[in-house]
């Protein structure tokens, strides 16, 4: 009789710390706080951003990302939910940009705000208010590439064009004139 007391006494301690550590999990992961959801359409590819990754309003986490899906009104744009904690400060200039994390290749939303508009952004629950988004960083470094490797290409053809044979045998002449005209002096 005894064993199963103390049976019976081990397994409602067991118990009793799993329900502890369910309620600790609950109240740790909790949302505090309210949040309004925005959504931003995207005509730039979204490549490593994920559902619950960050929103940032200049570099302060404020928000997460609560869905990735394609904008139904806008073919072939990308339509990124978001959750914003009610006390950023979202007004009607504030646009979204694709940042990343370091070497990672995480990314995340970055809100930020070129303070032409001191107004909040007018905010309705359905449809969610569109917050716009402006090519990020590694967008325009890709748009201008091209454009670089065109200027990179005519230089080379120019200095080859400036170092062909012809071109070579004028300036070893021109540089021995100069060289005689100094020893002359």
């Amino acid at each position: 009789m005894e064993n199963k007391s103390h049976a019976l006494a081990a397994g409602s301690f067991v118990l009793l710390v799993m329900a502890l550590l369910v309620a600790l999990a609950v109240w740790l992961t909790r949302e505090t706080g309210m949040q309004r959801v925005y959504e931003i359409s995207s005509a730039e590819a979204v490549t490593g951003l994920q559902p619950q990754a960050s929103v940032r309003f200049k570099g302060v986490n404020v928000g997460k990302v609560t869905g990735i899906g394609f904008d139904p009104s806008a073919s072939g744009h990308v339509l990124i939910r978001i959750a914003v904690d009610e006390q950023a400060p979202v007004t009607a200039s504030t646009f979204s940009t694709l940042g990343f994390q370091g070497v990672t290749g995480l990314a995340f939303i970055q809100l930020d705000d070129n303070g032409e508009a001191k107004v909040a952004l007018p905010y309705s629950e359905e449809p969610p208010t569109r917050i716009p988004m402006r090519p990020g960083l590694m967008t325009r470094l890709t748009g201008q590439g091209e454009r670089i490797l065109s200027q990179i290409e005519e230089t080379s053809r120019r200095v080859n064009l400036l170092l062909s044979p012809g071109n070579q045998k004028s300036l070893v002449t021109a540089i021995d004139g100069i060289g005689q005209a100094a020893a002359n002096i």
